[in-house]
């Protein structure tokens, strides 16, 4: 049977896979010459990652999102094996102190990122089973609590708070969608908020980070060093930018111009008009996933939908605050956008399960009525 998709969710993926592989060419070439001697090496590795991600998309696409259902359990195995193979020495590799990675060969993944396509698949199986119970705290929202907490204590352990929160909040949202009381919603993120805090107040580079966040201009050649470049890159971009390509604070000046702070070179070489295009485009994305989970009948596809869009859309909004200086440095990438193999996987995987149960509504929508 002939699947019918989401055409405007293609159209604004398509723009935006595009508009990031300018822009991590433009962002890195810099970089990449003076350490690989070659300016194309992280365009190479980006083409790479964005063909198997649109493998991806592909895939997800065309396998009948209630399938996932079916697996989700096998899933939930195969990615608690990952979370803790990442943390043993010789297994795991350790970048910038964190131990995110598992390398294969030329290739490395992060399990954390792929825990993201899981973790919704998980929630949104166990809002659909448990649909009659969720408005009682103990047999509705402790079972996921309890299991999904084993997997961020994972994730925290390597450590990577910025993506722990990220999925965190996200199966908060789904379980108040699904019908949990907002009472017993909001007491646990208060507990989040705690333990967030615990978390910060314990390992001295993150009160950095806050501290940073509260005055850059206090240490600005230390912890406040990157968000002050991030300003500059923004304030000298005016309204139509330096012109692409022309970006000064990528040469050397802004850490991870490439990867979590594109956006901010975005504003410098574009300005402010295209930076508006950008988030116009986002927010159509977004629109588009939320129609999907509005219109689907299926509860599961519904959860799914929600949960795939409300991730993508907090880690859009999580990325652009931290450059604007509105919240603490997380490292959070740009979805379709920042250079990052694993991130943009799962951020087209994501869009692919999309596109699938799109094609349900589509489908539902043109079929035939009963006489």
């Amino acid at each position: 049977m002939k699947l019918h998709y989401d055409l405007p969710l293609i159209g604004v993926t398509f723009f935006l896979i595009c508009w990031g592989t300018i822009m991590v060419y433009s962002t890195s070439a810099v970089y990449a010459d003076l350490r690989y001697h070659e300016s194309s090496y992280f365009l190479q590795k980006h083409l790479l990652h964005l063909l198997i991600g649109i493998a991806g998309l592909m895939l997800a696409s065309s396998l009948d999102y209630r399938q996932w259902r079916r697996i989700s359990p096998w899933l939930m195995l195969g990615m608690l094996i990952l979370l803790i193979l990442v943390l043993i020495p010789g297994i795991g590799t350790e970048v910038k102190g964190g131990r995110r990675w598992i390398r294969f060969a030329n290739f490395g993944i992060q399990p954390a990122e792929l825990l993201k396509i899981v973790l919704i698949i998980y929630v949104a199986s166990y809002l659909e089973r448990k649909q009659a119970v969720l408005s009682s705290f103990s047999r509705g929202l402790t079972p996921n609590f309890i299991v999904t907490s084993i997997y961020l204590f994972l994730v925290l352990l390597q450590p990577d708070f910025g993506t722990a929160v990220l999925i965190a909040l996200t199966v908060l949202l789904m379980l108040y969608v699904g019908g949990g009381r907002p009472s017993h919603l909001f007491g646990s993120l208060l507990g989040l908020g705690l333990i967030g805090g615990l978390l910060i107040a314990t390992h001295a580079y993150r009160v950095r980070r806050v501290l940073a966040f509260l005055d850059p201009w206090e240490d600005p050649q230390n912890s406040g060093f990157q968000i002050i470049q991030s300003f500059i890159a923004l304030g000298t971009g005016g309204w139509l930018g330096r012109g692409l390509g022309e970006s000064r604070q990528k040469a050397l000046f802004l850490p991870d111009a490439h990867t979590d702070f594109i956006y901010a070179i975005i504003g410098e070489e574009l300005g402010f008009f295209w930076v508006c295009v950008l988030i116009t485009l986002f927010t159509l994305f977004i629109w588009r996933g939320y129609w999907i989970a509005w219109h689907i009948p299926d509860t599961f596809g519904k959860y799914l939908a929600f949960g795939a869009t409300t991730l993508l859309s907090l880690q859009i909004t999580l990325n652009l605050s931290v450059v604007t200086g509105l919240l603490p440095t997380k490292g959070l990438p740009l979805p379709f956008i920042s250079y990052g193999g694993t991130s943009l996987v799962t951020s087209l995987f994501l869009t692919g399960i999309l596109l699938n149960i799109s094609s349900h509504v589509i489908e539902n929508a043109v079929a035939p009525k009963p006489v």
